[in-house]
């Protein structure tokens, strides 16, 4: 996998006139009235980003290509409006579908000539309002201006996320690949739940009013208490028809899939498979650094920030007098979670980690109440704000939604299945509370255009004060950690240090830089005795250390040296040096052997360690790049690092063909 995804950097930045045209393409069609609503521009935006963040190609030509497609593209648009006007209608697909043209005309009327900049980043306007500026003769001096205001915005917009996620795909994959599954997961998990809810957005209005035509005609032909239910639903009058619709269509979709987990679950078939899959994967790729991350974003769904939400919509909704809406989303929240806790009696669900205090885990408790704390947090939102702010409300709760579902599935709380059965569950009250809060209040909510901004503030100040006061834990790890297996110094200089690897491994069992020391002495030694041979400690992640990543002019050991792993194991140690120029340095690594060496009474470590002669690449603005310079061999590295450390050498042998150092702190 890492071979396949260095191949393909390889051979997109071994073509990047070829790539730079797609770029140009991409954002041309996706302008293009019809045509763009095929195209995937803003997902090529963001590919064209990560592959400028990993250097292989350059952004400044990114951005030129990319603005040249999109202003490009809308000046095709504008001009098709120009030249046809009134008979534009008369094409397909306006000819089918004239509600596309007048929610052009709505959006354009209302906001002029800024529409232009404002449809840029609405998916369904995108391609339509720069036809409706050319209908209705908007001059071309105009148009311009803001067709290429939209594009400075738009592109920076998709490129920029795209850089920072190829950056740090680069930096995790120096790492381990491990870490880049993770990262790129969670980028998915964002990057769908926005295209989806933008989708769905789209779309819920065709799909409302064709179900209520179904729902229209089924009440027509049952006068009974269903049918009236129906037509007062469907009254035209209602001004929360549409949404009335989509409330209930998700009570039935959430309680379909719910019953279906359900029915897996108890005959074992084939959810529960795909269970064992998933978290047999996320063990495999768990490692420190995503452990701390997770941790910290599973507090998204920690007790304390779900009670400050609630808290905070109370008061809400206290503000606003809708006391009746309070206690229907408290009912909702404490009958859903005795209903849980009942099913999870019956179902008697084990948790993946067994070290876990949780007795029962179907459906998960914990998914069932961030759903409907976030749900019908998203609702009142959605409902006191406009179009584009609810698509963003809509995705941020989603995206909540399934990054604490997903650190529970990556620490073993509860299996797939679980998370699944308590979000359908869940999603049933949230939408039984909407349906509840628009039927007793039909009249639109007045306009809270600050409220998110409020909520956000909440959740940030929560989760910020959680991991100030009290960082949080990962769970313990259901894995026997082994204690190291005590030798003789006669047995390690003899036998064992064959045992041990010439290599350093990374995910997968490929070999990465020579393991050229076997180093006897305690952390505490190794680190006085390397700062006083001129080593310094390499520099940790930090804000300051990140942004010298993009730094115009800066020497390569001010950048931040990263911890590897070997064998899935972090490096303990880690130590550099300046090399001959500024853009050079070298950079020692130590990971534990598994061993230790017994003298007398006490027991002393023994450390395996690599050297690394690491260059500074600059070739794409604006990411540093260190790479590892693969010239030196490892006899090159056994010369720098076989002298000058401060240790006692007890031997040099060749493991391999490579030369190895065998040390020992000097006795005090």
């Amino acid at each position: 996998m890492e071979h396949a995804y260095i191949h393909l950097l390889h051979l997109l930045a071994g073509h990047p006139a070829w790539t730079l045209t797609v770029i140009f393409l991409a954002a041309f069609l996706e302008a293009i009235a019809v045509i763009g609503t095929f195209i995937p521009g803003s997902t090529a935006m963001f590919l064209a980003g990560a592959l400028a963040g990993t250097g292989s190609l350059s952004l400044g030509w990114v951005f030129l290509w990319a603005i040249a497609g999109a202003v490009a593209g809308d000046g095709m648009s504008f001009w098709i409006g120009k030249r046809y006007k009134d008979r534009i209608v008369q094409f397909w697909p306006f000819s089918n579908h004239p509600q596309i043209l007048d929610a052009g005309h709505r959006f354009f009327q209302k906001h002029g000539a800024k529409g232009v900049v404002f449809a840029r980043f609405v998916a369904p306007l995108r391609a339509i309002v720069p036809v409706v500026a050319g209908m209705l003769g908007m001059t071309p001096v105009r148009f311009y201006a803001m067709n290429v205001v939209s594009a400075l915005l738009w592109a920076p917009a998709h490129i920029l996320p795209g850089v920072v996620f190829g950056a740090s795909v680069l930096l995790a994959g120096a790492v381990s690949f491990r870490l880049v599954v993770i990262i790129a997961l969670l980028v998915c998990i964002v990057w769908l739940s926005f295209r989806a809810m933008g989708f769905l957005l789209s779309h819920a209005s065709a799909w409302s009013s064709a179900a209520g035509r179904y729902l229209g005609s089924w009440a027509c032909r049952h006068p009974g208490p269903f049918g009236r239910l129906a037509r007062r639903l469907l009254d035209p009058e209602q001004p929360d028809a549409s949404s009335i619709v989509v409330a209930s269509l998700i009570v039935l979709a959430s309680g379909a899939l719910f019953f279906g987990v359900l029915d897996d679950v108890i005959s074992g078939d084939p959810l529960v498979s795909v269970d064992l899959s998933v978290y047999h994967f996320l063990q495999s790729v768990r490692t420190p650094w995503s452990d701390t991350v997770l941790a910290g974003l599973a507090t998204l769904g920690s007790v304390f920030t779900l009670t400050a939400l609630v808290v905070t919509v109370v008061v809400w909704m206290v503000l606003e007098q809708r006391w009746r809406t309070i206690g229907y989303w408290l009912a909702a929240v404490v009958f859903s979670q005795l209903l849980i806790f009942a099913l999870q009696f019956a179902m008697h669900r084990a948790p993946p980690n067994e070290l876990l205090s949780d007795a029962y885990v179907f459906p998960s408790n914990h998914v069932a109440a961030t759903v409907i704390v976030y749900g019908f947090m998203a609702f009142l939102l959605a409902r006191r704000v406009g179009m584009v702010e609810g698509l963003f409300v809509a995705t941020a709760s989603t995206v909540v939604v399934i990054v604490v579902a997903l650190a529970g599935l990556y620490f073993g709380r509860y299996w797939v299945s679980d998370a699944i059965g308590g979000a359908a569950l869940a999603y049933i009250w949230v939408a039984i509370v909407a349906l509840t809060a628009m039927l007793r209040h039909p009249e639109v909510p007045p306009s809270r255009g600050f409220m998110p901004v409020v909520v956000l503030a909440v959740m940030l100040v929560s989760v910020g004060v959680q991991l100030s006061v009290s960082p949080p834990a990962p769970p313990p790890d259901d894995t026997l950690r082994p204690s190291p297996v005590l030798v003789t110094q006669a047995q390690w200089k003899v036998s064992l240090w064959k045992r041990l690897p010439c290599y350093r491994s990374d995910m997968g069992g490929d070999r990465k830089e020579p393991l050229t020391l076997q180093w006897v002495s305690d952390l505490d030694s190794i680190k006085g005795q390397l700062r006083a041979q001129g080593w310094v400690e390499g520099t940790d992640l930090s804000a300051h250390s990140l942004l010298s990543l993009a730094s115009p002019n800066v020497a390569a050991v001010s950048l931040p040296v990263l911890p590897k792993l070997n064998n899935g194991v972090p490096s303990s140690l880690v130590f550099m040096r300046p090399g001959d120029t500024r853009d050079e340095r070298d950079v020692l690594r130590f990971w534990p052997s598994g061993y230790a060496v017994a003298n007398g009474a006490s027991t002393t470590p023994l450390w395996v360690g690599a050297f690394a002669h690491e260059r500074l690449s600059r070739a794409s603005w604006p990411i540093n790049i260190l790479r590892v310079d693969k010239e030196v061999s490892s006899f090159d590295a056994h010369t720098k690092t076989s002298a000058g450390l401060g240790a006692a050498l007890v031997g040099t042998v060749s493991c391999h063909g490579v030369p190895v150092s065998l040390l020992a702190s000097p006795v005090e």
